[in-house]
């Protein structure tokens, strides 16, 4: 992801600062070994407090993309664990959910967490560039609990850190994305009082992707058209320990076999046909030895990084937006200009019908293996937008539930609905 470089000049927001490129220090580590909680209070500790929001949010979205890959239209498990296969099969569980619910609930508490820290440290704390960061990544960290959970378990916003919402509190997942709106735009408005453009714009993109899950269509078409088509934004993976790797990576390279693009839609189009779902038939089984193993060739290294937001997915929610509004042939030509500049020939369509299933094809390219497929398989197979959609979700839970720790501990969630899945 070397097009990252040119965002390390002159500024210290951008996530391509890490320690891939040494000559920006924002996000450059040096493992000091384990900190003294009350360490962190001292505003020297700042930078330290936000390396802890990013790495959180970051293993949250790794822990999502291989989980969610099978649980989706991304991935199929032939798996030897029977939690994975469960996935596969569409049974998302809360005895098979500690995987998925705990990192991303502590990058949701970590980000609250460390705003709140950072605004009692940092002597600046109105323009302090570590701060306004943080409301950034925890911007990410509940538009990826959105995309995936069933159920908020958090209440007003000074209750972010006690991890138990109110009686009655317990709402469905798009507080999630509410939540998520408020740290972006939070986000945005410092960066851009304090010329961190760099930030303000991934901060943009992050708000367009929760107002178009929100229904704030207009909104969502606005923010999108304000970023560029070659934006991205990523979490990075390392190949520093295990907890950095990319793990989409581990369970289909390295003599892992878990999860196969076999009998997915990649897989009927071919290996060749767009360089945005590679992938390789090794002439194998897969690793529970039913189904032939076609390995993903997204990510080929462990340190590969996970897009978080990009310019054409930007293009895609314009797309989107003008389907909703009527005017189809515009969707198409959003479509195709993607399309155009990755190098696989246009689409058209015919009906209304033909344009769903166009643009929800197109996101699974452009999102494939990112942890967004399950939220757009859910959603529009319940607008009934997308036959693929319908088709696919027949019989399948559409979200990860609450994990059995939370449902135990949390007296506001034991009762419910969720909660009763074994």
């Amino acid at each position: 992801m070397n097009r990252y470089a040119k965002r390390c000049r002159g500024t210290l927001w951008a996530m391509a600062c890490t320690v891939l490129f040494a000559g920006c220090d924002l996000f450059e580590v040096v493992n000091p070994g384990p900190i003294i909680d009350d360490a962190l209070n001292e505003e020297s500790a700042g930078k330290t407090v936000l390396i802890g929001v990013v790495a959180d949010v970051e293993v949250a979205l790794d822990a999502m993309a291989w989980l969610g890959g099978p649980a989706s239209t991304d991935l199929n498990a032939d798996a030897t664990q029977p939690w994975l296969q469960d996935a596969g099969e569409g049974r998302l569980t809360v005895t098979n959910a500690e995987s998925s619910w705990n990192p991303m609930q502590l990058a949701r508490w970590g980000g609250a967490a460390g705003i709140a820290r950072l605004n009692e440290t940092q002597s600046d704390a109105a323009s302090n560039q570590f701060l306004t960061a943080a409301y950034m990544w925890a911007g990410w960290a509940n538009r990826i609990l959105g995309d995936n959970v069933c159920i908020a378990v958090f209440g007003g916003e000074d209750k972010d850190g006690d991890g138990i919402a109110d009686p009655g509190d317990v709402h469905e997942t798009n507080m999630h994305y509410t939540r998520a709106l408020e740290r972006f735009e939070a986000a945005r408005t410092r960066a851009q009082s304090t010329g961190h453009d760099s930030i303000a714009v991934a901060s943009t993109a992050g708000m367009a992707q929760a107002n178009l899950i929100l229904g704030n269509y207009s909104a969502a078409q606005s923010l999108a058209a304000q970023i560029p088509d070659d934006f991205m934004w990523v979490a990075h993976r390392s190949d520093n320990s295990g907890r950095e790797w990319n793990s989409v990576w581990q369970f289909t390279h390295e003599n892992q076999k878990q999860i196969t693009v076999w009998q997915m839609y990649n897989d009927s189009i071919g290996p060749d046909t767009d360089p945005r779902v590679p992938w390789r038939d090794m002439n194998q089984t897969s690793g529970g030895g039913v189904k032939p193993f076609l390995r993903q060739l997204k990510y080929t290294d462990r340190a590969d990084d996970y897009p978080l937001a990009k310019g054409h997915e930007m293009r895609l929610i314009e797309a989107e937006v003008m389907l909703r509004m009527g005017d189809r042939q515009g969707a198409i030509d959003r479509i195709n200009h993607v399309r155009d500049r990755v190098g696989v020939p246009p689409v058209s369509a015919a009906t209304d019908s033909d344009a769903w299933l166009a643009l929800d094809r197109e996101r699974n390219f452009e999102l494939w293996l990112e942890a967004r497929r399950l939220k757009d398989n859910a959603r529009f197979a319940a607008e009934n937008l997308s036959p693929w959609a319908v088709a696919f979700m027949q019989n399948r839970d559409y979200c990860f539930p609450p994990s059995l720790a939370e449902c135990s501990a949390n007296p506001n969630v034991t009762g419910n609905a969720y909660c009763s899945q074994n």
